[in-house]
């Protein structure tokens, strides 16, 4: 395993990377002393790294954000005697709810339901959160359903959160823990691009998605904005295939869902489904 320092001069593209992979490393050496140790959560980009840092670890380790398909996980050092037998992310997960282990709490935001109250969105409910000064590494994925929110949080700000939480935007809402396994899946709103490219490049798809320059898009790329399949990827030249996710630091993200003929001008047609 690299050293921490050739690690960070390597793949820290920022001072947040440099202290996000050294509080990571310090995560790990807890874990080499047989603890089950947990980091606070991270986004894709962030993953991408620990997984630059862990490679050639001898420690199991596990992303986990509170469901199957979580965008936002902790990252799990699982000492021996909590590996399980097909070390899958959900046995692992069963295996620490019913032994009282678990990092992640679900907590449950109802709001009231007057005609005066605005659709909440996404956008609402972390605003609420950040103006409590709860850190984003604190919270998961937060799930928007029609009249609630299902939020993932780490343990320690559970309590705080239900206790402290009243007002989103201009509603009133109650706070309660569920049970993790109650998790609903959400259908994000998604909008449907379709397009030609004349390669199935990785500038050129993000561009289109994302309405951008084919230059605007090769250098958020350049500058470790952007993620092909939840890793970072460099290289605007990287073929994109159907099917794949990409990711635009601070815009969203979005799937390459069809690749189709060509046209008269010898381009592909593409259709992305981007998430909005």
């Amino acid at each position: 395993m690299a050293n921490i320092k050739d690690i960070i001069n390597k793949h820290a593209r920022s001072e947040d990377d440099a202290l996000f992979l050294a509080r990571l490393d310090d995560k790990l050496e807890q874990a080499g002393r047989g603890q089950l140790v947990s980091s606070n959560f991270m986004d894709p980009h962030q993953r991408s790294l620990a997984k630059r840092l862990l490679t050639g670890s001898s420690i199991t380790y596990s992303f986990d954000g509170g469901y199957d398909g979580a965008e936002r996980a902790v990252c799990l050092f699982v000492p021996e005697y909590l590996n399980t037998s097909d070390q899958t992310t959900a046995s692992l997960r069963e295996v620490l709810i019913q032994s009282g282990q678990y990092p992640i709490r679900l907590l449950r935001v109802q709001h009231d339901e007057s005609k005066y109250v605005n659709i909440l969105t996404h956008r609402d409910y972390l605003g609420a959160l950040m103006n409590l000064g709860i850190r984003r590494e604190t919270l998961g994925d937060i799930l928007v359903h029609r009249g609630f929110a299902q939020i993932m949080v780490l343990d320690k700000m559970a309590d705080y959160i239900i206790g402290s939480l009243t007002q989103v935007s201009n509603a009133s809402v109650r706070v309660e823990e569920e049970d993790i396994l109650t998790v609903e899946a959400v259908n994000p709103e998604v909008k449907v691009v379709k397009a030609t490219v004349a390669s199935l490049r990785l500038d050129a798809v993000l561009a289109e998605g994302f309405s951008l320059s084919r230059g605007d898009a090769a250098a958020y790329i350049k500058a470790g904005k952007v993620a092909l399949n939840f890793e970072e990827c460099l290289s605007p030249d990287a073929r994109v295939a159907e099917g794949c996710t990409i990711s635009l630091r601070g815009m969203g993200r979005m799937v390459l869902e069809e690749v189709g003929g060509l046209s008269k001008k010898n381009r592909m047609f593409i259709t992305i489904k981007r998430f909005v």
